[in-house]
């Protein structure tokens, strides 16, 4: 299958979806933004819990696999 190239070569950048499209990578569910809500605390519980937070935006995107 021939690759298409999604951008125009714009010095500007190129936009992939607005803000109310769903997009996905590799074959995933296509799914709107995620918001990530962080915590505003600096112990180890609460680190891990935002970096969990953003994994699993990451992994419903399609962009990774958590295990």
């Amino acid at each position: 299958m021939a690759k298409q190239q999604l951008s125009d070569g714009s010095p500007e950048g190129g936009l992939f979806g607005r803000s109310d499209d769903k997009i996905a990578f590799y074959g995933d569910t296509p799914i709107v933004r995620a918001t990530v809500t962080l915590g505003a605390g600096t112990t180890t519980t609460l680190l891990k819990a935002d970096v969990l937070a953003i994994a699993t935006a990451l992994d419903n995107l399609g962009l990774i696999t958590t295990a």
